[in-house]
């Protein structure tokens, strides 16, 4: 397999993974809060936390390609192997710790309900009313989430952009699709599986890229 296809093959299963992993815990929160913080509230928090999400993504990766010759992938490789040691460790946690993923999303989706209703004292509204100082519970969700997946997408888009895309693209699609038939199914699929491969995926191609940066390095020393 040559170095270009290898680039194209990360590039997609780092971008896919990425916003699978991360977006499927904001897919959760976004639909089981959405009866209580109204669908405006959870729109609208997760649209501009998306928003920032990309904006953060598109920075760094120029901050990437900026970089002096073996550099990029080098600073790639760090944070791969960076995020495949968190999604390691969460395997750890969920398979060997026998932490539950359902109770972390639960107590997640009642602290984001519960930093609405606080401001209402005893007078709690059946849905809350939409407002920017409503959204902020989601967009911080969303923002902590995307920021993560948004450092993975730089260092994917720094090689090749068009396929980064394209597995973005392809990942919410699936969110999408299966958030809207039921969430449920993401509560399913069992996490530490998810980090367990995710953590793979990243430990595998950060070794790639940080190798072959030091390489690189070696060579431009050498001459």
């Amino acid at each position: 397999m040559s170095d270009g296809t290898v680039i194209v093959v990360a590039s997609f299963l780092l971008a896919f993974k990425a916003i699978l992993l991360e977006g499927s815990e904001v897919a959760i929160l976004s639909v089981a809060t959405v009866k209580q913080l109204g669908r405006d509230n959870v729109l609208f928090g997760v649209i501009i936390g998306g928003a920032a999400s990309l904006a953060i993504f598109l920075g760094v990766r120029e901050v990437f390609v900026i970089l002096p010759d073996f550099l990029p992938s080098i600073a790639t490789g760090i944070v791969l192997l960076y995020f495949s040691s968190r999604f390691l460790r969460a395997f750890r946690r969920y398979y060997f710790g026998k932490k539950s993923f359902r109770d972390k999303m639960e107590k997640m989706e009642n602290e984001v309900i519960e930093k609405d209703l606080d401001k209402y004292g005893t007078n709690k509204p059946a849905t809350i009313p939409f407002s920017v100082v409503n959204s902020l519970p989601v967009f911080s969700i969303t923002l902590t989430e995307g920021f993560e997946a948004s450092l993975v997408l730089a260092a994917a888009g720094t090689f090749n952009l068009q396929w980064t895309i394209i597995g973005a693209l392809v990942s919410l699609t699936v969110l999408i699709v299966i958030s809207a038939i039921s969430y449920e199914y993401l509560l399913k699929v069992p996490r530490w599986a998810l980090d367990l491969l995710a953590g793979c995926v990243l430990l595998t191609f950060g070794t790639f890229f940080l190798v072959s940066g030091i390489l690189s390095a070696l060579n431009i020393i050498q001459i």
